[in-house]
């Protein structure tokens, strides 16, 4: 349950917490015990390569490895980790001073410098052979062209960033920086397939202590595991991390996931709304109820392989409207959830309650409306078996193909909804389960027909995946503070518009957000503002649900600190 940073983490050094641990007459606990997370196989990593990366799953294993630079706590303070001070920002906000500590090492004792984190950032995010998907947050506007920032050592300790513009959220960026040792990179640097299949950046052999973990074994689909790092950085003040091994184990199912809970098999798993009465019953387990960063969606494909309905704005607003979502909050997750509809949500400071356009909800949950726009839209219906049903341009009743995957039962249920609800208003879903890997190969990543292009996530307006489909159900995550990052997504070069959204006006926000413009924060809120109310009107994706989490803990589990963030000090969790 480690942190990842601000972008990539969904669930999991407090300076109190060390000097407590650290005081006179409080022993240290001696580290003991394998501490087992319980996961569902369709949420599991895709690659140890962070670099090459998508997904927060694999973010999150590595990161049990290798700090970023800070993360921040449940009230959203910002905690250093492998900075030695706050990342000093010049009056004029173009020059970013970031001083890392001097006890950093890689595995073969040489100390982690600026230079390292200067070759990361030239040689390899920025370079054009390597498939970064988060190119974007690095890059600026300069007299109409994309360019990157700048970035140069000082010394061993101190490098610099330096913008030929304002952004406003980039120290947010910033705080999720992870190097690779240059001294290791430089043998694959240019060659993409060598640099790919490199065993040290897919056995995290290099990470020295840099985590409080080690890589030990990975078991696709079955476990995860890293034993405890003596040399941690931050272990020299308490002897942390305080279990043996961290294990992340995979389960078919949320149900037979939760039964090992039950029978003490696992320390933690997440609890779905169904159960959660009946764990907070029992006497070995702590149940904790927390917000969270995580939203899901139902986005609509919009690109040539999708049906050719989901391209008009209409009549994805008027599918959205279809889509209960007070439902899917009341029974499917028994109110630990809240509708969305926006990639910000309600607890960050930029969220504008009074811009969004709120489909699937009173007044805008109402099936007869959703039909006469699919009928403004230029579509028919015919009568079959007595109910209507929607026809396509080629006179076929409409099918839609929604790709999610398999595992969990509230999954299930919120797949089964949708398809009960677009049914009532004539439209035919089939629900596709499969594994992780496959949805982001076959049906994420694309490419342009006929060319040689390596497949990514986004490659322009004509590219399009191996596998046809219409709508994907999954999760994304947001940040409270800097919600600019979801230009990844929503803007027309984002490195994860997988599903073809282009608007120049989403566009020439995002790039306000991130500017001078952007500085003062009423007109950044302002801007916000607007950038929800476009977002939700286009409805490239259909925001469903806030969630709230349910984590169940064996109550041995000491040095929990419940939040939006619970898992920043996970290395300081222990058995009783």
């Amino acid at each position: 349950m480690n942190s990842t940073g601000f972008k990539y983490s969904i669930a999991a050094v407090v300076i109190a917490a060390l000097l407590t641990l650290s005081l006179p007459g409080c022993a240290t606990p001696a580290p003991r015990g394998s501490f087992i997370e319980g996961d569902v196989s369709g949420g599991e990593a895709e690659t140890l390569n962070w670099i090459l990366a998508a997904d927060a799953s694999s973010f999150g294993y590595v990161g049990y490895t290798l700090e970023s630079l800070a993360n921040y706590d449940n009230k959203f303070n910002i905690v250093l980790r492998c900075l030695a001070r706050d990342i000093e920002v010049s009056p004029d906000g173009l020059v970013y001073t970031v001083t890392i500590r001097d006890d950093l090492e890689w595995s073969d004792g040489s100390t982690v410098t600026a230079a390292d984190y200067v070759y990361t950032l030239e040689k390899l995010m920025f370079s054009d052979w390597l498939n970064y998907n988060y190119k974007d947050d690095w890059l600026e506007d300069v007299g109409g062209k994309n360019v990157y920032v700048t970035p140069a050592v000082i010394n061993d300790t101190t490098f610099i960033i330096t913008r030929q513009t304002v952004q406003p959220e980039f120290v947010y960026t910033l705080y999720n920086l992870i190097p690779y040792p240059k001294y290791i990179a430089v043998k694959y640097e240019g060659n993409v397939e060598a640099f790919t299949q490199a065993r040290e950046f897919n056995d995290l052999s290099y990470t020295g202590n840099l985590g409080p973990y080690k890589f030990k074994q990975w078991l696709k689909n079955d476990k995860y595991v890293l034993s405890r790092n003596p040399g941690y950085f931050l272990g020299k003040y308490d002897g942390a991390p305080f279990f043996e091994e961290y294990i992340v184990k995979m389960f078919g199912t949320s149900a037979v996931m939760q039964a090992a809970l039950e029978a003490g098999d696992i320390t933690y798993c997440g609890i779905e709304p169904q159960n959660v009465a009946k764990f907070k019953n029992m006497q070995g387990i702590n149940v904790y109820t927390v917000p969270t960063r995580g939203y899901n969606i139902i986005a609509y494909n919009q690109r040539e392989n999708g049906w050719e309905g989901l391209r008009i704005k209409e009549v994805r607003q008027a599918l959205s409207m279809a889509i209960d979502k007070d439902t899917i909050a009341r029974k499917i997750f028994l109110g630990f959830a809240e509708p969305a509809y926006s990639f910000i949500p309600s607890s960050s400071p930029w969220y504008s309650d009074n811009t969004v356009m709120k489909l699937g909800v009173a007044p805008l949950n109402d099936k007869q409306e959703a039909m006469q726009m699919l009928k403004a839209a230029g579509y028919e219906y015919t009568k079959s078996d007595g109910r209507d049903v929607l026809l396509g341009k080629d006179g076929k009743p409409v099918k839609l193909l929604m790709v999610t995957t398999p595992g969990s039962d509230v999954v299930e249920s919120m797949s089964l909804l949708i398809k009960q609800e677009l049914a009532a208003v004539g439209v035919d879903v089939e629900v596709k389960w499969v594994q992780w890997p496959t949805l982001l190969r076959q049906y994420m990543m694309n490419r342009e027909p006929g060319t040689n292009q390596e497949p990514r996530y986004n490659n322009g307006p004509r590219a399009v995946s191996d596998e046809a489909w219409d709508m994907t159900l999954m999760g994304h995550n947001t940040d409270p503070l800097a919600p600019s990052g979801s230009r990844v997504f929503f803007a027309s070069d984002g490195g994860l518009n997988s599903f073809g959204f282009f608007n120049d006006g989403v566009d020439q926000l995002f790039q306000k957000v991130r500017s001078r413009e952007g500085m003062n924060k009423d007109d950044r809120s302002v801007m916000y503002g607007e950038l929800a109310r476009i977002i939700s009107e286009e409805q490239p994706v259909d925001f469903i649900i806030y969630t709230r989490a349910n984590r169940g803990f064996q109550k041995n589990v000491k040095g929990i600190e419940p939040g939006i963030n619970m898992g920043y000090n996970y290395y300081l969790w222990r058995f009783e």
